[in-house]
């Protein structure tokens, strides 16, 4: 019994280690009703496994903290991290309802009581009045099997659901997904067709999808490069990559710059910045240069001044007076 009530001490003050938690002999000893040389042998005991072990972690003092804690490579969330990717989580609204609370709940199991009671006590009202996107749809499973497509280079195809309502079966290559504002976005290119640039689907559209146990490959001098895409897909429309200037004319130029991760500032004006980037598609990015009004103005491709020239006076004509 003693032997067992030794393991069960361990085993305990283990998982207390691993999850963060400052263990103080003192109160440690008065919790499970033994002296202090007792719970000294058993952190004794542990760090001898961990020297023992291939895990880089031992047991330190830390006097600052009056205990005893584990350090090295970690296993789980802190709980300041817990807390901001719950936080990030809930606002990005990606998941459907249930989706989202057990996917918040298995977080929060990382870390200890008293964490957990701390951040259902931050974000328990969020979590209480939590709205999923209108489509509502689970998403966890899709996401692992595609990202499983993505990994083994297997074609799938996927019966999608466009704006209109209307379905469309393709096969493809699935290179990436994506998150941007609210949606998940797998990007693929056409199986066996000659257009070269990726392709957006937006997953919560995606009705149905299987693998055809194909092979797909890109040559070196293709070779996809998911981080690249990242920064040229900036609002998930698809196109051809094109080269966009504009000036801005706004108070900071931060916001721009962290609009388009590969923009680049290619001189500064009396008052503003004149800014390159490259983008896929001009359709996306159109939407938010429009957003900024009179603070951006369009240099570059040429097609796209005009289209803006033409949407702006499209949108005075809604105001002009009979």
């Amino acid at each position: 019994m003693e032997k067992e009530e030794q393991v069960y001490r361990i085993l305990q003050l283990y998982d207390r280690f691993r999850k963060g938690e400052t263990i103080n002999k003192l109160e440690t000893a008065k919790s499970l009703d033994v002296n202090e040389r007792t719970v000294q042998r058993d952190i004794q005991s542990i760090r001898m496994h961990l020297e023992k072990s291939t895990v880089a972690q031992s047991i330190h003092y830390s006097r600052a903290e009056n205990g005893y804690r584990l350090v090295g490579d970690r296993e789980g969330l802190s709980p300041k991290e817990l807390l901001t990717v719950t936080k990030i989580l809930l606002e990005s609204r990606a998941l459907n309802a249930e989706e989202m609370k057990n996917l918040i709940a298995s977080l929060l199991a990382q870390g200890t009581k008293d964490d957990k009671k701390f951040i259902q006590a931050i974000v328990g009202n969020e979590l209480l009045h939590y709205r999923p996107l209108q489509h509502n749809q689970p998403l966890l499973d899709m996401l692992w099997a595609i990202a499983a497509s993505i990994r083994s280079k297997t074609v799938i195809e996927i019966e999608y659901q466009r704006m209109d309502y209307q379905k469309k079966h393709h096969i493809v290559k699935p290179v990436a997904v994506l998150f941007s504002e609210y949606y998940f976005y797998l990007i693929a290119f056409i199986h066996e067709s000659e257009y070269q640039s990726p392709i957006i689907f937006r997953m919560d559209r995606i009705c149905q999808f299987k693998s055809l146990n194909r092979k797909f490959s890109f040559a070196e001098k293709d070779r996809f490069e998911e981080g690249m895409l990242r920064q040229r897909i900036q609002f998930m429309y698809a196109g051809q990559l094109d080269r966009l200037q504009f000036i801005f004319r706004g108070v900071t130029i931060d916001p721009v710059l962290d609009r388009f991760p590969n923009g680049r500032i290619i001189k500064t004006l009396e008052d503003g910045w004149l800014i390159e980037a490259e983008i896929y598609g001009t359709t996306g990015c159109m939407m938010w240069l429009l957003s900024q009004g009179k603070k951006v103005e369009v240099v570059k491709p040429q097609d796209l001044r005009t289209q803006m020239k033409e949407m702006i006076d499209a949108m005075a004509d809604l105001y002009r007076e009979e």
